[in-house]
């Protein structure tokens, strides 16, 4: 089991995942923005941060970069609108550090796999 972070400020989203990675076992804490994502991130021991691009107070490349600056934590960043302008963005946060990017909608099982690749031991 593993302890992961999801950051999005779409309610929807945050349920969803939570009830795909609960239903493999792991522990989920959720934020709504990246300011208090940072602060679970430094009060709990998180394996995993999946957090989306866009957010209010601060958004997820800012987000990455301070995750960056505490350690190693793998990073998974999703976003939605349009494809291409989506895309652009996923791509500066793999330039930014996130190791693995999905784009919104995914299934469960591309959100369980990119999980499985970055928390596998």
């Amino acid at each position: 089991m593993k302890t992961i972070l999801v950051i999005d400020d779409d309610e929807t989203i945050r349920s969803v995942m939570r009830l795909y990675l609960e239903g493999e076992g792991h522990a989920v804490l959720e934020a709504t923005d990246g300011k208090a994502g940072m602060r679970l991130f430094h009060a709990h021991p998180v394996d995993l941060v999946i957090l989306d691009i866009f957010m209010p107070e601060k958004d997820g490349i800012e987000t990455i970069q301070e995750i960056r600056e505490a350690g190693n934590c793998r990073v998974l960043a999703i976003s939605g609108g349009s494809p291409s302008m989506g895309m652009d963005f996923l791509h500066h946060a793999k330039a930014f550090g996130a190791n693995d990017i999905l784009v919104k909608p995914f299934s469960e099982s591309e959100l369980l796999g990119a999980v499985h690749r970055l928390t596998a031991d």
